[in-house]
């Protein structure tokens, strides 16, 4: 899938679509596709974010996917917004592209 950024101006994003189980639910993730040409950290840190996404586990650190409480999910409904799913990574989690933060 492919998302223009502005009427003919700016970079296309792909993205990679998955089907995938979030609390017995099926949901899709869309997560943005790397180039082959990035920087080695960043296709570091986006194959880790693409493997917790569709596990729900961090395999760097085993960071556990936060789903929202049952109050949060009715509110997004209410709202016609889409729940929101978390996961909070360590500051020196892969990750992050090294420790650094996400600044690469």
């Amino acid at each position: 899938m492919n998302m223009e950024q502005g009427p003919g101006k700016g970079p296309i994003t792909s993205n990679d679509i998955t089907v995938t189980e979030i609390g017995g639910q099926r949901v899709l993730v869309v997560q943005p596709v790397v180039p082959d040409d990035a920087p080695a950290p960043l296709k570091n840190a986006s194959a880790i974010r693409r493997a917790t996404n569709n596990t729900g586990v961090c395999p760097d650190y085993g960071a556990r996917r936060v789903l929202p409480n049952r109050a949060a999910r009715r509110a997004a409904a209410k709202a016609g917004r889409l729940p929101t799913a978390r996961t909070v990574h360590k500051d020196d989690c892969e990750v992050l592209c090294g420790g650094d933060g996400g600044a690469l």
